[in-house]
């Protein structure tokens, strides 16, 4: 009887559990966050610091959860969508080369053709092997690294051992038409095509495996994020971020309090995205659907 009894508990237990986890969840608007002459581009975490790119005004700034700033470096040109990293890379300050021992933020620098690597108050740049345009986004995994390199239409993806280029210009599979951004995960490169009006998924050989969004009318796919079980896409034009499954099947669009957004940072159920022009950070958190 008493065994019975253990697996009805049990059998309970792991229904409701199933239940809970069954519970459909969407993103819901949480609030504005203001910026006081912040127009930002990109966005980065490192724990509960926000940082941000300002384009306009050539720096990188810390701001809090209501939007002052905490910190700010100057002296950049046109950083674009930044990105943290911690492995043994190769960077220099122009006089001499070492190797980078500690996490740092990396900082593309669309007018200055370079990567730029800030820890405290201290910058050098990232050694390359290979010349960029226009740098409009960095991503970094473990000893990988991806540069959205603009002009020529390609992503430099380092894979830990070697430098390989992804992309060329033009319209189909595998093209790219001026990308703004990117992401590496464990398996995937994710790009957002922007003037192809979508997001692209590449292996890590460089093989065009899908197109997320090439149904959805976007105008500027500028920013791209990617979760566990999402991907994320701002549509700059027309003020909105589509979310999609992994299955690359949209399952959301938000638009409230949107404008002009450039990128996207998802932690811990919270979802910021950069208004570039107004000059904010719009707050969503993820909950779940309740029907009445």
């Amino acid at each position: 009887m008493r065994t019975l009894i253990y697996i009805i508990v049990a059998a309970a237990t792991i229904i409701s559990c199933t239940d809970k986890a069954a519970v459909p969840q969407e993103w819901q608007f949480e609030k504005v966050i203001e910026l006081d002459r912040i127009n930002p581009i990109g966005i980065a975490m490192d724990g509960n610091d926000i940082f941000l790119s300002d384009g306009d005004h050539n720096r990188v700034v810390k701001v809090d959860e209501d939007g002052s700033v905490l910190f700010e470096m100057e002296g950049f040109e046109r950083p674009m969508h930044i990105d943290f990293g911690e492995s043994d890379f190769e960077i220099t300050d122009k006089v001499t080369t070492s190797l980078l021992k500690e996490r740092a933020l990396f900082i593309p620098e669309y007018g200055r053709d370079s990567i730029a690597v800030m820890r405290d108050n201290k910058m050098d740049y990232l050694v390359l092997q290979d010349s960029l345009d226009a740098p409009a986004a960095i991503s970094l995994f473990e000893d990988e690294i991806a540069i959205a390199d603009f002009y020529p239409n390609r992503v430099l993806y380092y894979d830990g051992k070697e430098w390989i280029s992804i992309g060329t210009e033009g319209k189909e599979l595998g093209q790219l038409y001026y990308p703004t951004d990117v992401q590496i995960t464990e398996n995937y490169i994710y790009i957002a095509d922007a003037y192809n009006h979508r997001a692209q998924v590449f292996d890590k050989t460089g093989k065009a495996i899908a197109i997320i969004g090439a149904d959805q009318k976007i105008n500027a796919a500028t920013g791209i994020y990617v979760t566990d079980n999402e991907v994320l896409l701002t549509d700059f034009e027309n003020g909105r971020v589509l979310i999609f499954d992994m299955k690359h099947q949209l399952k959301q669009i938000i638009e409230t309090n949107i404008d002009k957004p450039t990128d996207i940072f998802v932690q811990d159920g919270l979802m910021y995205i950069t208004n570039y022009r107004k000059g904010q950070l719009i707050k969503y958190i993820l909950k779940d659907i309740t029907y009445e």
